[in-house]
């Protein structure tokens, strides 16, 4: 069977077109786009033309997922939003304009059912039944614990890296003053986090997660290699930006603060050891809603 998936994401729309026979599945093609809903959210409200991007880019997606044999009106073709749409109050109109240009209904999901569905997802994929997840979105960052292979705990916090650019970011990189800034509001944010009797690794998910592993060059690294390339990028901006730019420019913004986020939520577990894996909330979807629903 296949199954198309439109994951509406606060910085990226991304689709995923998996296909699946009981418990085993594959995805067949992945496509990224950078929609910035969270830029045109103004007073709580996604503007028109925030809303004509994401009909724009949903469009050209339906159109590649058609090529699967997926299609909204089969059922074969879902869009769920996660901490893009969470927080406006124009949200069934949004619903209803994409319904009436796309036919296809948007799912926001809550935070504690993402952070379920990262769960799902970085079960397939840990090499132990006890760690750390995190999803650094554009918007939020859902924290998960797992003892002894089950879901001891787990939050959405409001710290996204896109958010936390717009919040507290006024040039083309946070200055050392906005990076303090951004630090301080995650520690408050993650203040009320309960560490384990033991440290455990941590594992993360997210765009901006895999730009530093490729700013790095390794998908595991240390609290203190993070933090060496955060002073090294905050030393020299001019040099981090291109060095940014050449890799992804599309996330020249959001990937400091993403950085100065991770750190800070590293810290806040005790994490010493980070581990970035290729999973994603749509993968805990999938397992959820089609594989075990």
């Amino acid at each position: 069977m296949r199954q198309a998936l439109i994951d509406l994401g606060s910085n990226t729309i991304k689709l995923a077109v998996y296909e699946w026979e009981g418990k085993a599945f594959s995805c067949l093609r992945y496509e990224c786009r950078y929609g910035y809903v969270v830029r045109s959210i103004h007073g709580r409200i996604l503007s028109d033309e925030g809303i004509g991007r994401v009909k724009s880019i949903l469009s050209e997606l339906q159109e590649i997922a058609a090529e699967y044999g997926c299609s909204a009106g089969k059922g074969t073709l879902c869009c769920f939003s996660t901490a893009s749409l969470r927080y406006i109050d124009n949200l069934q109109f949004v619903i209803d304009e994409v319904y009436n240009t796309n036919s296809i209904k948007i799912e926001p999901i809550s935070g504690e059912e993402e952070a379920e569905c990262n769960y799902l997802a970085l079960r397939q994929v840990a090499k132990t039944g006890d760690f750390w997840g995190a999803d650094l979105g554009g918007g939020s960052m859902q924290i998960i614990q797992s003892i002894a292979g089950k879901a001891a705990w787990s939050q959405s916090f409001p710290i996204g890296s896109l958010k936390l650019y717009r919040d507290f970011v006024s040039g083309v990189l946070p200055s050392r003053e906005e990076a303090k800034k951004i630090c301080g509001y995650v520690r408050n944010q993650l203040s009320e986090i309960r560490l384990p009797p033991e440290r455990l690794p941590l594992y993360l998910m997210g765009g901006t997660t895999r730009l530093v592993t490729r700013l790095l060059g390794t998908k595991q690294f240390s609290s203190g290699q993070l933090a060496a390339l955060i002073e090294e990028y905050l030393s020299e901006p001019e040099r981090a930006k291109q060095r940014i730019c050449s890799v992804t420019p599309e996330r020249l913004n959001t990937v400091l603060p993403g950085m100065l986020c991770v750190a800070e939520a590293a810290q806040a577990i005790g994490a010493v050891q980070i581990q970035f894996v290729e999973t994603s909330v749509r993968e805990g979807y999938l397992i959820k809603h089609f594989i075990h629903p």
